[in-house]
């Protein structure tokens, strides 16, 4: 059996996912996909459903189980997932993605000045990203001795989930010296993005 986990992962992830697994596959043998998602759930069995492909769905907890057993081939080559994909984004869901240690193109003092004052004003906001990304020389912030780490610190207290390049981490040769946050790949930080309902640049 081939097991697909989308655990966390939104739309259309879900979807491309479990076509490509459904592309993999022989005939007769079977597909278990994990998702915890309700939404991502029902877009799986409609995608199913709707290409001829029979499934059962079994819950646990907040856990939904998908089983499919290939029989025939599907074309699935022309389907669009994009078309099965339905996603209604809260309006507080946005994340922030620093792609520099500073903001702005102007004095690099200043510009290190201004990234310390916002994370600190947007941790008092009512409004809470949902996730706080950091790229290329960004990832600068999330390294021991950075001035922002203990504010970023409080991010994580609020449930903020805090991604770090790895492969910017591993060109700057900085991988040891995280002080904050979580080495993240280029899957989860564009899965973060792309799924976001606003993202904020800086």
């Amino acid at each position: 059996m081939k097991i697909v986990d989308v655990k966390g992962q939104a739309c259309p992830m879900p979807l491309i996912r479990t076509k490509k697994a459904l592309k993999e596959i022989s005939e007769g043998e079977a597909l278990k996909v994990i998702i915890n998602n309700e939404s991502s759930m029902r877009n799986v069995l409609h995608f199913l459903e709707d290409n001829g492909i029979t499934a059962r769905m079994e819950k646990t907890g907040d856990v939904y189980e998908i089983f499919v057993n290939k029989q025939g081939e599907a074309n699935l080559e022309q389907v669009d997932v994009n078309d099965y994909c339905e996603v209604n984004y809260p309006p507080e869901d946005f994340v922030l993605v620093f792609s520099k240690n500073r903001i702005g193109d102007g004095a690099e003092e200043l510009g290190k000045m201004l990234v310390a004052g916002f994370l600190d004003t947007f941790k008092e906001m009512e409004r809470l990203p949902k996730k706080v990304i950091f790229l290329n020389s960004g990832v600068d912030l999330v390294l021991k001795g950075s001035p922002v780490v203990p504010v970023l610190k409080e991010y994580e207290l609020k449930g903020i989930e805090l991604l770090a390049c790895g492969t910017c981490l591993e060109y700057y040769d900085k991988l040891d010296e995280v002080a904050v946050g979580r080495v993240s790949n280029a899957y989860d930080i564009l899965n973060a993005t792309i799924n976001a309902g606003k993202v904020i640049n800086f």
